[in-house]
C-alpha cells in the first residue's frame, strides 16, 4: 500500500515521502495512528503544503541559533569557587552551573543538555566550553573559575598556568 508519511519514523522515512508499506502495516499502526495517510493527489499536495511550513520553521531554528550563537561567543563568565591549593576545586562545576551563571549575568536562558561538557570543571582557571545550539552552530562560552577566598594576585597567577 502507497503511502505518505505525516512525521519522521526511522527505518521507513521523512515527512512527505511517499512509501510502499504491507498494507496490515499502513491500515493498523500508521494511519491510526496519525503518522501516514493514504497516497491521493490530494493528500499529496496537503503533504508538500506541510513540508514547507517545516522547512520554515527549520529555517527560522537556524536563524535564532545563529543569534544566539553570536551573543555567546562574546561572553566570559567568571564563577567564584572555593578552591584548595594548586587551584584543584572543593566539587566541581557542571553544566547546571555554567547554565545558571549565564542566566544569572547575562539573561541568556539555555538549557544544560547543549553544552558541550564532556567532564565537569575540577581546576581554577579559564576553560573554554562549546555549546551545541543547533546542526553546526557552536559557539564556546569561556568560564573563567575564579576562587573566592584568593587573593588577586593568586587569581592573576593561575590564569598564566
Amino acid at each position: 500500500m502507497k503511502i505518505i508519511l505525516k512525521q519522521n519514523m526511522e527505518k521507513i522515512g521523512q515527512v512527505g515521502d511517499v512509501v510502499e508499506v504491507s498494507d496490515g502495516f499502513a491500515r493498523n499502526f500508521l494511519i491510526p495512528q496519525g503518522k501516514a495517510i493514504s497516497y491521493t493527489k490530494g493528500n499529496f499536495k496537503e503533504i508538500e503544503y506541510l513540508k514547507k511550513k517545516e522547512l520554515a520553521k527549520k529555517e527560522k531554528a537556524l536563524n535564532e541559533a545563529k543569534d544566539l550563537a553570536e551573543k555567546l561567543d562574546n561572553i566570559s563568565l567568571e564563577i567564584k569557587v572555593k578552591a584548595g591549593e594548586e587551584g584543584k576545586l572543593f566539587g566541581s562545576v557542571t553544566s547546571k552551573d555554567i547554565v545558571e551563571a549565564l542566566l544569572k549575568e547575562h539573561e541568556i536562558e539555555l538549557d544544560k543538555k547543549k553544552l558541550n561538557l564532556k567532564e565537569s570543571l575540577k581546576k581554577l582557571g579559564v576553560h573554554i566550553v562549546p555549546v551545541n545550539l543547533y546542526k553546526d552552530v557552536t559557539p564556546q562560552i569561556k568560564v573563567n573559575l575564579i576562587s573566592d577566598s584568593a587573593s588577586e594576585q593568586e587569581t592573576e597567577e593561575i590564569k598564566e598556568k
